[in-house]
């Protein structure tokens, strides 16, 4: 396969479902895109980085 895939928006819905977009997302390689990472005492940076507009990928909390 090639070309790009853009994943956008939240995905809501039952167990089941989350669990069925989990394996197609595995069996297919796709891997998130990490922008950047802060501690869990870091959330307020977090969201100053989410709102900033200039990360790409994913923006994660770790505790």
């Amino acid at each position: 396969m090639s070309g790009n895939v853009r994943i956008s928006g939240l995905t809501v819905g039952s167990r089941e479902h989350q669990l069925a977009m989990i394996r197609a997302i595995e069996a297919n390689g796709i891997k998130p895109v990490i922008d950047s990472s802060f501690p869990l005492e870091g959330i307020a940076d977090a969201f100053r980085r989410q709102e900033s507009g200039r990360h790409f990928g994913k923006i994660c909390l770790e505790w």
